[in-house]
């Protein structure tokens, strides 16, 4: 089972894993280095109150893994394009004190991924998933660049089916019209697209570069999920003129990847966006403070779940 807080990692997970659960014992120790040795007792003990048989192995498991997982932390500020909001001392992590709206970003996904999202989304009267997908539809534009718009179609917005498809088309200027294939009142709720996003051309006329994104928190099968999310059949099935293009199909996850678990195949097409990717086109600045506010309502309650110590 994947890692979950308030439960440990267990001796075989993955690197990923065990480099988030790195970062939540920083978090629980604010403004200290922990060490590996630290953690080590953590984990330790854990394995002795489940079970005292192959506990030495597994501590010898433990240990061999430590250089795959320091190097995993090493390679994150890379990947998150320097907004990265943790620090390092030889074999040692902590949580650094500057307060800005990328580590507050990192922090909301890194507990994303790994509190249980179906029991425990909803802090400071804030639904993290409809949150995460208001930050995927700002992240989309950024990585679209100038000149783009996007928004969130899914269920973070009110209205039925036919009325989100309706001003879909408007917006994106593409499509004609909301097609009804079978003549009865549509049953989908998103179909499985969460964000829309499109590039704009001066002549605001047909023949630009659209996507359509899903957005997944927590650990979910995102793998498996993602299958559902099919741009062309989505235009073929609701409106009654297809798109030049067919939309991109661009998937928004929490969650890392694991690099040694199929990181190729799983990208096949589709663009991924992991929490890294994520953090990247994050701009702060251009954040509303709608949102914001929202984020700051969702950490300042879900951060003290993890026991944080003075």
């Amino acid at each position: 089972m994947p890692y979950k807080i308030p439960g440990l990692p267990g001796v075989r997970a993955y690197k990923e894993e065990m480099a988030d659960f790195w970062e939540v014992q920083a978090i629980r120790c604010p403004g200290l280095f922990v060490s590996n040795t630290q953690i080590s007792k953590v984990l330790a003990k854990a394995l002795d109150e489940i079970s005292n048989e192959g506990l030495e192995d597994e501590n010898d498991e433990l240990d061999r893994d430590l250089d795959d997982v320091l190097l995993e932390l090493q390679k994150r500020p890379k990947y998150c394009f320097h907004g990265y909001p943790f620090e390092f001392s030889r074999f040692s992590i902590r949580l650094n004190k500057h307060e800005n709206g990328l580590k507050k970003v990192y922090l909301f996904l890194l507990l994303c991924t790994r509190f249980n999202m179906k029991t425990n989304k909803s802090h400071g009267g804030v639904d993290g998933t409809l949150l995460f997908e208001r930050l995927c539809a700002h992240v989309a534009k950024n990585y679209f660049g100038s000149s783009s718009q996007s928004f969130v179609f899914g269920t973070a917005e009110p209205g039925n089916f036919e009325t989100k498809v309706r001003d879909m088309i408007s917006k994106i200027g593409e499509g004609d019209s909301f097609k009804n294939p079978n003549n009865n009142p549509p049953t989908k709720k998103d179909d499985s697209i969460d964000v829309v996003v499109w590039k704009e051309f001066s002549d605001t006329r047909i023949g630009k570069l659209i996507g359509f994104g899903q957005c997944k928190t927590g650990t979910s099968n995102w793998r498996d999920d993602k299958h559902k999310l099919k741009p062309r059949d989505f235009c073929t099935k609701w409106f009654i003129e297809e798109p030049v293009h067919p939309p991109l199909p661009l998937v928004f996850i929490c969650d890392t990847m694991n690099e040694n678990l199929n990181f190729y195949s799983d990208q096949q097409g589709y663009i991924i966006f992991n929490r890294f990717r994520i953090l990247e086109y994050t701009v702060t600045d251009h954040l509303d403070e709608n949102f914001m506010r929202d984020l700051n309502s969702w950490l300042d309650k879900a951060l003290p779940t993890l026991d944080i110590r003075d």
